[in-house]
């Protein structure tokens, strides 16, 4: 009797282990969202983590499973099988409210779910039309600055704090710190020293300020004082060269030395370098009608065309060949320029100046990346600079810029992994917006409304 008891427990038992794998998979798991054996791109290692399960609730990921899970009835499944999930992209040099409303769609439909925005008070000519149906479209974060701090004359004839002493550059920083940007813009035409008055009064105000390294002031002496990003390589070229008379004398005179020895400095500083190597693309190529004729024009809304026309329209044939000619030759040099500084520790973040002529909200970011890889970056380090670049550089690692437990879910879905092929980006299948999913039947119908509102 006591063998037959004892008997019945073992086969109970051996029952239990049995099933206990049975129970723990049919637990139903509650998410608002589910992406079932999808690959992950690790931008921090370049590794692919493969066959994941990532759970979504409100906006953030809360779970990342090794194995496909039983989800409730209102979770919202996307397969993920054979597809690769990278975090959102971000454009890192936009002059995103000139014409928001219209051009959301194209950032979203792009994957593009953030952008730093280069002046935040627009100047009055610029106009935006209400888009009513349009309204309840989402838009991407956005890193805001106010105004550019210029000198006399300033750049813009409107739009522009023009400072003129150290203590007017004491009183601009204070009425953008009141305006709760998240950083300064400075420009072109400050003098150097209401520059380091900028750059003294923003340490002092705990706030960071980039943009322009002014015409006046070396890029030596813009990283000395914190300027946290330089854009469009302004002053770098000059501090490889022995000369400052054109073009054509930068690159002849330019110094492997010199270099060598500004990528280090650059690699051990606070500062970033933003690029835009389209933008630097499009100015020299106006003359091309193959380049300005691109068939994206047509997701653009008829105000932006006629900006882009109105800055080109005042130039004759011959200036703008003789432009041209001149600044595609330092675009091309400055390209190839690139892969060397990055191996060399220079910090890069992408962003595109859109939209300026010729450079295309949302497809353009794409087109940065692929030119990135072209001057010699390697594929992974071009991903981190819309990616987790952003991220460190904004102090918001623990928000954006990786697919990680915490993350906010701004995410994009690809069809083609982006580590064997940086244009595998465009292969987007799904955007994902602080938890909102927009599959690619609706990011079709975004470019379709854009189309349709174009001219």
């Amino acid at each position: 009797m006591i063998a037959n008891f004892s008997k019945r427990i073992k086969s109970g038992f051996l029952i239990l282990l049995l099933i206990m794998p049975l129970i723990s998979f049919c637990r139903i798991d509650k998410h608002d969202i589910v992406i079932t054996n999808v690959n992950i791109v690790d931008v921090k290692t370049g590794k692919i983590l493969k066959n994941k399960t990532i759970a979504i609730d409100n906006n953030r990921i809360t779970a990342i499973y090794d194995k496909e899970i039983i989800s409730s009835d209102s979770t919202i499944v996307i397969n993920g099988k054979g597809k690769y999930l990278i975090p959102g992209l971000w454009d890192m040099h936009a002059h995103y409210k000139w014409s928001h409303v219209d051009l959301d769609p194209l950032l979203i439909a792009n994957g593009i779910t953030g952008v730093r925005e280069m002046w935040g008070n627009m100047p009055a000519f610029v106009y935006i039309p209400i888009r009513t149906q349009q309204q309840k479209l989402l838009s991407p974060d956005v890193y805001l600055s106010g105004d550019l701090l210029d000198g006399n004359p300033p750049s813009f004839p409107a739009g522009c704090l023009v400072i003129t002493t150290p203590n007017e550059a004491i009183d601009a920083v204070q009425s953008q710190i009141d305006k709760k940007v998240d950083f300064i813009k400075v420009y072109s035409s400050l003098s150097e020293d209401c520059f380091m008055a900028i750059a003294k009064e923003a340490k002092k105000k705990n706030i960071t300020f980039a943009g322009h390294i002014p015409n006046g002031v070396s890029i030596y002496k813009a990283i000395e004082a914190g300027m946290v990003s330089s854009e469009h390589l302004y002053g770098f070229l000059n501090a490889c060269s022995s000369v400052d008379t054109s073009n054509q004398a930068l690159i002849s005179t330019f110094s492997e030395k010199r270099f060598d020895s500004l990528c280090s400095v650059l690699a051990k500083s606070g500062m970033w370098l933003c690029p835009t190597l389209t933008v630097n693309r499009a100015m020299e190529y106006l003359n091309d009608t193959t380049f300005t004729n691109d068939n994206r024009m047509a997701y653009l809304p008829g105000y932006v065309i006629d900006i882009w026309n109105q800055k080109i329209n005042p130039y004759t044939k011959t200036e703008i060949d003789n432009f041209a000619i001149s600044a595609k030759t330092r675009y091309l040099f400055e390209l190839n320029l690139i892969g060397k500084m990055n191996k060399n520790g220079v910090k890069f973040l992408a962003g595109t100046d859109f939209p300026n002529p010729y450079v295309f909200p949302g497809f353009s970011l794409h087109d940065e990346l692929s030119l990135m890889v072209k001057g010699g970056m390697q594929t992974l380090d071009a991903l981190k600079t819309a990616t987790i670049n952003p991220a460190i550089f904004m102090n918001k690692e623990n928000d954006f810029g990786s697919v990680e437990v915490g993350k906010i879910a701004s995410l994009l879905l690809l069809n083609m992994n982006p580590l064997e092929n940086i244009e595998n980006t465009k292969t987007i299948e799904t955007v994902i917006i602080r938890g909102k999913v927009y599959n690619r039947k609706a990011l079709d119908l975004m470019l379709v409304q854009s189309k349709s509102n174009g001219r």
